[in-house]
């Protein structure tokens, strides 16, 4: 008896955090399994922890992030950490940390560990412990992922299952599956290129122990029983041959490929084309084109943005992995996509305090946008931060957002002739100042685009290979400031607000109470500030000082009486004219009361 509790209380603590199967096979569930505790594993870990998500890291080191504990050979990183910002503000600030993994802890800033501008790799082993540790994330170590294989279950999420089988012959069942794989970096060449197939060439080492380079097709077709003395090297046949002259050392340093041969063929996860063969292939949403809830992150993911923003490192993967993060918990739990509501009289603010405050839409230029979603009648709007744009056409599904009455994108983009194949980047004269050249600016600014509706998945397909959306109904360019800082209020602030007013048809300035009430007797249609705060008795209570201010720069009257011949204001009554000097300023009323007091005044 006492053996039966023992061996039942055993499997309960095996299965707990886990659903076991009975049968010959016994498979470890989790709701979510991520292969590899490298930066972006352990940020997607951080994501699904705080939102309370059964889920799992394998990581086949006995720590995280053991890549950097070899690479770089050089061992100094080439991310910035730049301490002094010369602002407290914490999201500005990460603009320009590149090393910093997002997180609710502000222990758990890179500042705090290195204070280089390019700190030591050692460093970033170092702190990519304590993320885990002081956190907790959930990371299964000394655990080799070799093998994932799809089980087909229409019960499932996606309608199957991943098995992942590790060294050790454990089977594990996931609905999802998040590849968190490691940044490469590649040391430069001091000396010179060879460019080539490396597939073709071989090192050999000769008696005195130098390394030379030669072809594979001379080994192949040597008499295997000759000496090290009876290979033919390239100079013997071509004396002026770049790399004639023997070397000591070789340094491997060719970055990595991404590992497809754990993947079984039901997975179809397939190799890019071209420049992007090292990568897999996925969509704009960081899912395999080839299977659902298979979503690759970190530098993995860099062939959505390659050679166009900041995907394949930490300050850039951070962003798409919390954007992944939220379509995963609209997808599979029903938690829409983040969101604001504003009144329409806020539009013009909170557009200028993202561009100047945002990291991620600064970091992931041209792929990560913030959405306005406009409310009917564009009486108020709902913002979304850092949506992934090239899933544009898919808003709605993905985020679980409705977009009804139009829109706004804002992205951040460099121009369009900014850098290239034989382009100076440093060419003179390539800097614009004016706002009405501001479509010209090359350096990195925001861009604000304006839809009626939702772009159609084939304009999305249809749209020029440079162009980051599909033609809009209208367009905003910001113009480039060498401070990026987009706070002018004539040259960045007034042409974006004429911009938004045109596009809604309606006047997004704001206005004194007298401004308001006069409006209300000679206009039919109140501006939004007017009807969404004075006839509402809501804004700023006025004052003697602040009314003055408005006086003298000529944006009220002054209807102050300084001195009288006759009857004193309002006829004979005694003491109005002294009650209009102490108050300085018309009471804030609704409309109708003003209108039903009419007979009174």
């Amino acid at each position: 008896m006492a053996r039966a509790v023992w061996e039942t209380l055993l499997r309960l603590a095996l299965c707990a955090g886990a659903v076991c199967t009975t049968g010959s096979t016994a498979f470890l569930y989790h709701d979510y399994c991520v292969i590899g505790a490298g930066p972006s594993g352990l940020q997607i870990a951080y994501f699904l922890q705080q939102a309370g998500r059964d889920y799992v890291v394998f990581e086949r080191s006995h720590a995280p992030g053991s890549f950097f504990a070899l690479y770089p050979r050089h061992r100094k990183l080439i991310s910035i950490n730049k301490q002094y910002t010369g602002k407290s503000n914490s999201e500005f600030n990460l603009r320009h940390d590149w090393n910093s993994l997002l997180s609710h802890d502000r222990r758990l800033l890179f500042r705090h560990y290195s204070r280089d501008f390019f700190p030591d790799a050692d460093t970033m082993v170092r702190y990519l412990e304590d993320f885990a540790s002081l956190l907790k994330l959930q990371i299964q170590y000394n655990t080799a992922i070799v093998h994932i294989t799809l089980d087909k279950d229409q019960q499932a999420w996606n309608g199957h299952y991943f098995v992942l089988t590790d060294q050790n012959r454990q089977n594990y069942k996931c609905r999802a599956i998040n590849n968190g794989l490691l940044d490469t970096y590649q040391l430069k060449s001091l000396d010179g290129l060879l460019e080539g197939d490396l597939e073709d060439l071989a090192i050999v080492k000769d008696k005195k122990g130098k390394l030379h380079i030669t072809l594979r097709f001379y080994l192949e077709n040597r008499n295997t029983s000759a000496g090290i003395d009876s290979i033919t090297l390239p100079q013997d046949e071509l004396d002026n041959f770049a790399t004639r002259a023997p070397y000591d050392r070789v340094i491997r340093c060719l970055g990595w490929k991404f590992d497809f041969s754990i993947y079984n063929r039901s997975l179809r996860l397939m190799p890019g084309k071209g420049n992007k063969k090292k990568y897999p292939q996925i969509k704009p949403s960081y899912e395999s084109r080839g299977t659902r809830g298979l979503f690759v992150l970190g530098t993995a993911s860099h062939s959505v943005d390659f050679r166009k923003s900041a995907g394949g490192f930490i300050h850039g993967f951070r962003y798409t992995t919390r954007a992944v993060h939220h379509l995963l918990e609209n997808r599979h739990h029903g938690v829409p996509w983040p969101s604001t509501v504003y009144p329409i009289t806020q539009l013009t603010n909170s557009i200028i305090k993202r561009v100047n405050e945002a990291s991620g839409l600064y970091q992931m230029f041209g792929v990560l946008a913030d959405i306005i979603l406009l409310r009917e009648n564009a009486t108020a709007f709902e913002y979304l931060e850092e949506y992934p744009v090239g899933v544009l056409a898919e808003l709605e599904t993905q985020t679980g957002r409705k977009a009804p009455s139009g829109l706004f994108v804002i992205l951040m983009e460099y121009g369009r002739n900014f850098s290239g194949a034989d382009k100076d980047v440093f060419y003179y004269n390539r800097a614009v100042g004016e706002a009405q050249h501001a479509w010209q600016s090359n350096f990195l600014h925001p861009v604000i685009y304006y839809y009626k509706r939702l772009p159609t998945e084939r304009e999305m397909r249809l749209r020029s290979p440079d162009w980051s959306l599909p033609r809009p109904d209208a367009i905003h360019h910001i113009v480039e400031d060498f401070l990026t800082d987009w706070t002018a209020p004539n040259a960045h602030i007034l042409p974006l607000r004429r911009f938004l007013e045109n596009c809604l048809g309606t006047d997004l300035r704001n206005f004194f109470a007298e401004s308001c009430f006069l409006f209300a007797f000679t206009r039919q249609k109140l501006p939004p500030f007017c009807q969404q705060g004075y006839v509402r008795m809501q804004g700023l209570v006025g004052s003697k000082r602040l009314q003055r201010h408005a006086v003298d720069a000529g944006l009220l009257e002054d209807y102050t009486v300084a001195d009288f011949t006759g009857d004193r204001l309002f006829g004979s009554r005694e003491g109005s004219q002294d009650q209009l000097l102490r108050d300085h300023a018309m009471p804030v009323r609704p409309l109708q009361h003003l209108v039903n007091a009419k007979d009174e005044l």
